[in-house]
């Protein structure tokens, strides 16, 4: 037998199915820290029935079902199935191949397997068990298993051993001994129990036999006393109970009248209730009109306030706006009188000015008088000569400047033509930017309106499955109230069954003795099936009969009796089955009636009763005849001539001989003692049915609320693709506005770039043509410069003698200039005051024209708010005069109102005094009912006490026997009976036979005494057979192991020895094992003071030489060597190799020493965050293609 696979779905990382195939060698699996790999391990163990989630390093067993990643949603399940090749058979199972299962749901159901079907954990167990394959067998070790082995208490240690020496079966076996001794032992307290009990009874039932003799004699004395004295108290009762009922009757009568006064007055009294009402819907109806009227009037009074108030704020505001006006004319009076002063003033200057120019004149032609003739043509040419290079200088002026306008205005036409360049091919791109969002957005918009239908039609099919899971809840909670109450009916029938509730008190008493008393089968309603259309017929007909107790035999009878008579618990019928003998109707007479109107059967016929119970039934109710209606018996009867007992279905009775008996009567006490069964039978149908519609519902419910998830999940998700795609849509939306908006701006860019380029051409040829004329007037300007130049030249003459005196008039003319320029400086300073004046004249003019508009709309406006608050005045008076008219309304109503009231209370007030009255009555006739009922009580008890006591009629007592004493002497006789009886004491008249009976059971109890000691005495000599069978086995097993290890221990090391010692050698149940070891170079010592990588490695050697002796199908070792060095590593890796002829390997490993001696090389890796996966490298081919490659 091999592991062939593991298949791990959902298991921790293993998030996708994944299967592991093992050869019979040496499997390694590797990977890095965190992969996974020890998953497998645990993984493993968890399908042999690990049930510590801290051992499979979780907090709680949920946590083996994947958890979930970032893109991957948690797992629902956990499921790991483990093949084994069978073909050897050492597995109890007729296949070649075994399956081992479990599954693990998020719900927290759990689920064993063995080949695809169900099992239970204990099955696994057992068929693993002694192949040294489990959870926490040798076969899977892990670093921490290692440690404790070395860690461990030497009888702790003791567990691999034993696993190792297939003893586990013989200490189940052992345990299963013990537990059955203790159960033993128990049932053995219980016998000597019993035993002590018999023999306690036995002495005391003579006694008891001699004190029933004496209570026969005093109860037959008893009994004839009695029943002359009850028929006698029932005569007197039956006396006064028909004087009761006389007085009954005229009470009847008189509250026959006063009810009809009562009537008479209560029908006045609900007509002036109904007056009454009638008017204070009225006062209702027209104070609510009175409250919106007053609610009205309010109303019109607050506009009224609040158009005053708006009037009186215009008017406010009127006169504030005059007071600006008034202010704004002031103003322009100012400033008119300002600007009158300042034309004054600018008069006078004017003069001055003018004088001031003549003076100036006057020195100009004096120093004009001082020039000759060729002196003033010098002077005039100079004059034309400076005006020449003035004008020279302002063309070369003009020229430069307009050759830098030309320049600029290339450049910036050059600067606009490479921006408009670039402006097109940014609008060309934005344009092809704009078209893609838009054919994005109208794809979104389908997709959005496609989800949108989608949501619509999964949304309406989630309501539609809550509505359905709704509605099998409310079902079910219906359902679940009615099996409740069902449940609690059916209980309480029980309930009162068990009690024999409603059975007399001897019969009850009998009843509870069919515990102690064998053969007592129960009273007849008790064991009567009765339809519930003759239920009332067949409790007629039985009457008494009903609480008749049926015994298997006239000796059961008997010992009841007697026990009632012991206990003076009361007297009962029995019935024995093996003396009654049934009744029938004769069958000519049957067939005579059969054919005629209302027959329905013969009643033992109509009723279900068990076979054994024929003669009984067939006692009481074989020759009793089943009619519709009375009319129909008493034809059936005249038919037979009344030689049988006919009762119909509404509890009429033809007796035989004729007599009749009918009428109505209170339930009596064997009512509801026949429905009882039938009903706990139906009760118990309807739970039955009811419990499974609950679980139908249930199921229903849980089915559309598992399918309304799954469908909310699709909603979310289909919630959560719209939401995305709005946001891109909105995201394209804003996008389409950014891209319409830039596209916009930049085409008005290039419209004004356009209109730029044409005015720049304009402005450039203005320019050429301006530079062309000023070229030209610069080169005329140039030719009179020289022109003049040279002519002044020619023309200047020395002209020194009148020099000064045109010095000293030109110093004077300077002078005058002067002051000239002065004067015209202050002119324009007051002609600009001026200006600003009449400016700010003209706005406060336009200002007074404004508030005069203003004023004018405030007038209108205040005239029309006069009309309006008229029209509001005239809307209040009239509120005001009908809120008046209907308060006059409301008073009148109210008044026709309160009389009706007023008469109601009074009419109210009688028929409460009619009331009492009439309760007086009533409270005088129910005494007098409940003084005929108590006589009607204790005649019924009288009744009753015959008929149980003595089974006697009324009739039949007064005809058999006759009170010769007074009733009183009778009643004095009875209690000293009585009273002697209860001296007696308890009496049991079945002494003898409870003797024998006793007698019988105390020998049949010493047998079973000594059957349990023969038993026990067996067990012991199991429990110390086992003992035997482990304690031998366990040394060989020990012995071998120590000779595999001693041999073993210096191939690992290298050299050294070691040795496995017994704790207690003379006690091999209980020994522990102490490990010694002196690795090379080192001394002998104990296992604890090695050192790390020296405890993982004797531990090895410990493990190797199990599996020397002990060989397992497969063994898992999870990391094992990690402490060990390389060379120890690969001495490992040899023995693991050399193991692996007899023993599959599966190895968990990070050392390279390990992994190439594997026939097999599975990694593990996670490429996706939080799932693991797998990948495999048969190792032995690899080398044969490598061997392959080098030939």
């Amino acid at each position: 037998m091999y592991l062939k696979t593991v298949e791990m779905v959902g298991f921790k990382s293993f998030a996708d199915k994944t299967t592991i195939e093992f050869d019979n060698g040496f499997t390694a699996i590797v990977g890095p820290n965190g992969s996974g790999k020890s998953n497998i391990t645990e993984a493993i163990k968890w399908v042999l029935g690990e049930q510590s989630a801290k051992s499979l390093r979780g907090s709680k067993m949920s946590d083996v079902i994947f958890a979930g990643a970032e893109d991957r949603r948690k797992g629902q399940y956990a499921q790991v199935t483990l093949t084994f090749d069978n073909s050897d058979r050492a597995l109890n199972f007729e296949t070649d191949e075994v399956a081992v299962s479990r599954r693990y749901t998020a719900s927290g159901d759990s689920e064993y397997m063995i080949n695809r079907r169900p099992c239970r954990l204990r099955d696994i167990t057992e068929l693993m068990m002694d192949t040294g394959i489990g959870r926490d067998s040798f076969s899977i070790i892990s670093q921490g298993k290692v440690e404790q082995i070395f860690t461990q208490k030497p009888e702790d240690r003791r567990g691999i051993f034993e696993e190792a020496a297939g003893v586990m079966k013989y200490k189940s076996r052992k345990h299963e001994a013990e537990r059955k001794l203790k159960h033993t032992e128990e049932n053995l307290h219980r016998i000597y129990d019993i035993l002590s009990e018999l023999a306690d009874r036995i002495e005391p039932l003579e006694e008891q036999k001699n004190a029933a003799l004496r209570y026969k004699a005093s109860k037959a004395e008893l009994s004839d006393i009695e029943i002359a004295l009850t028929a006698v108290q029932i005569e007197t009762l039956n006396e006064q109970w028909q004087v009761a009922k006389n007085d009954i009757l005229a009470y009847g009568e008189d509250i026959q009248k006063r009810r009809a006064a009562l009537t008479k007055t209560q029908v006045s009294l609900a007509d002036y209730k109904d007056k009454a009402s009638q008017a204070d819907a009225s006062v209702n109806e027209l104070h609510e009109q009175y409250v919106d009227l007053v609610k009205n009037a309010e109303q019109l009074q607050a506009k009224i306030q609040v158009h005053h108030q708006k009037v009186l704020f215009k008017e406010n505001n009127q006169a504030s706006q005059a007071e600006n006006l008034d202010s704004l004319k002031a103003a322009v009076k100012d400033f008119t009188a300002a600007i009158i002063q300042l034309k004054a003033q600018l008069g006078d200057m004017e003069k001055d000015i003018a004088e001031k120019t003549t003076d100036r004149d006057s020195l100009l032609s004096a120093l004009e008088d001082l020039s000759d003739d060729s002196e003033a043509a010098v002077q005039a040419k100079r004059t034309e000569y400076i005006t020449a290079l003035q004008k020279q200088s302002s063309l070369q002026n003009d020229l430069s400047q307009l050759e830098k306008d030309i320049a600029n205005e290339v450049a910036s036409v050059e600067k606009n033509q490479s921006e408009r360049t670039a402006k097109e091919t940014t609008l060309a791109d934005l344009k092809d930017q704009l078209a893609k969002a838009e054919a994005d957005k109208v794809r979104l918009s389908q997709e959005i309106e496609s989800l949108l239908n989608q949501y619509q039609m999964k949304d309406q099919e989630v309501k539609a499955k809550q509505d359905e899971a709704y509605r099998a809840n409310q079902e079910m909670n219906q359902v679940n109230q009615r099996l409740m109450q069902a449940t609690a009916r059916k209980e309480s029938l029980e309930d009162l069954d068990r009690d024999h509730a409603g059975f007399y008190q001897g019969v009850k008493a009998a009843l509870d003795l069919s515990d102690k008393i064998q053969g007592v089968h129960g009273a007849v309603a008790q064991l009567l099936r009765v339809p519930d259309t003759y239920t009332g017929a067949v409790e007629t007909a039985l009457a008494g009969a009903m609480q008749n107790i049926v015994t298997q035999n006239g000796q059961v009878a008997s010992q009841l009796i007697g026990e009632l008579k012991r206990q003076r618990a009361g007297r009962a019928t029995f019935l024995p089955l093996d003396v009654i003998k049934g009744r029938s109707v004769n069958p000519n007479d049957l067939n005579k009636i059969q054919s005629m109107p209302g027959f329905i059967g013969v009643m033992v016929d109509l009723v279900d009763f068990d076979s054994q119970y024929q003669q009984i039934m067939a006692n009481l109710m074989g020759n009793v005849i089943v009619a519709d209606n009375l009319d129909n018996a008493r034809a059936i009867a005249k038919a037979l001539y009344s030689r049988y007992r006919i009762v119909t279905l509404e509890s009429d009775v033809i007796n035989a001989g004729g007599s009749m008996t009918g009428g109505a009567t209170k339930r009596n006490n064997n009512a509801g003692l026949l429905s009882r069964k039938t009903d706990i039978d139906h009760l118990s149908q309807e739970i039955k049915t009811l419990t499974a519609t609950v679980s139908n519902l249930q199921e229903e419910m849980h089915q559309a609320s598992q399918v309304s998830e799954k469908m909310v999940k699709e909603l979310e998700t289909i919630k959560a693709q719209g939401d995305e795609a709005r946001f891109s849509e909105r995201t394209l939306t804003s996008q389409i506005d950014q891209l319409t908006g830039q596209i916009a701006d930049l085409t008005e860019a290039l419209k004004t770039g356009e209109s730029l380029q044409a005015s720049a051409a304009k402005t450039k040829a203005k320019q050429e043509k301006a530079k062309a004329k000023l070229v030209a007037d610069l080169k005329v300007v140039d030719d009179q410069v020289n022109q003049l130049k040279n002519l002044i030249e020619d023309m200047n003459l020395s002209a020194t003698d009148k020099a000064e005196k045109r010095a000293q008039l030109q110093g004077q003319l300077q002078a005058a200039e002067t002051d000239l320029a002065v004067m015209q400086s202050q002119y324009t300073q007051v002609e600009s005051q001026l200006a600003g004046q009449e400016a700010e004249l003209k706005a406060k003019e336009n200002q007074v024209s404004q508030v005069e508009a203003e004023l004018k709309l405030m007038r209108e406006a205040i005239l029309s708010n006069s009309e309006t608050s008229g029209t509001l005045e005239a809307d209040y008076q009239a509120a005001v005069k009908a809120q008046k008219d209907c308060e006059a309304q409301l008073k009148a109503v109210r008044k026709v109102r309160n009389e009706a009231q007023n008469k109601a209370d009074a009419l109210d007030k009688e028929v409460q005094e009619m009331n009492t009255h009439l309760q007086d009555l009533l409270e005088k006739q129910a005494k007098v009912e409940a003084t005929a009922s108590r006589y009607e009580v204790s005649i019924d008890n009288h009744l009753t006490h015959l008929r149980e006591e003595y089974g006697l009629t009324f009739e039949r007592a007064r005809a058999t026997s006759e009170l010769t004493m007074s009733m009183e002497s009778a009643s004095l006789k009875v209690r000293q009976l009585k009273k002697e009886i209860e001296q007696i004491g308890p009496v049991n008249l079945a002494a003898i036979d409870e003797f024998e009976e006793v007698n019988q059971r105390f020998t049949f109890m010493q047998k079973q005494r000594d059957d349990v000691l023969a038993a026990k005495e067996k067990l012991y000599q199991t429990i110390s057979e086992m003992d035997e069978e482990v304690a031998e086995r366990f040394e060989q097993a020990f012995i071998a192991i120590r000779d595999a290890f001693e041999d073993i221990f210096p191939k690992l090391f290298g050299g050294g020895r070691a040795s496995l010692k017994l704790t207690r050698p003379d006690n091999l149940l209980e020994s522990g094992i102490d490990i010694e070891a002196q690795p090379p170079g080192k001394r002998l010592q104990h296992l604890s003071l090695l050192s790390g990588g020296e405890k993982a490695l004797t531990a090895i050697a410990l493990l190797f030489a199990i599996l020397y002796v002990k060989t397992v199908p497969f063994s898992i070792l999870d990391e094992v060597e990690a402490a060990l060095d390389e060379a120890n590593v690969a001495r490992y890796g040899r023995f693991l190799r050399e193991f692996a002829h007899k023993t599959q390997f599966i190895v968990i490993t990070h050392r390279k020493g390990t992994m190439e001696s594997a026939n097999i090389l599975y990694g593990v890796t996670m490429q996706d965050s939080g799932v693991s996966k797998l990948a495999a490298v048969r190792l032995e081919e690899f080398d044969e293609k490598l061997l392959e490659s080098s030939n």
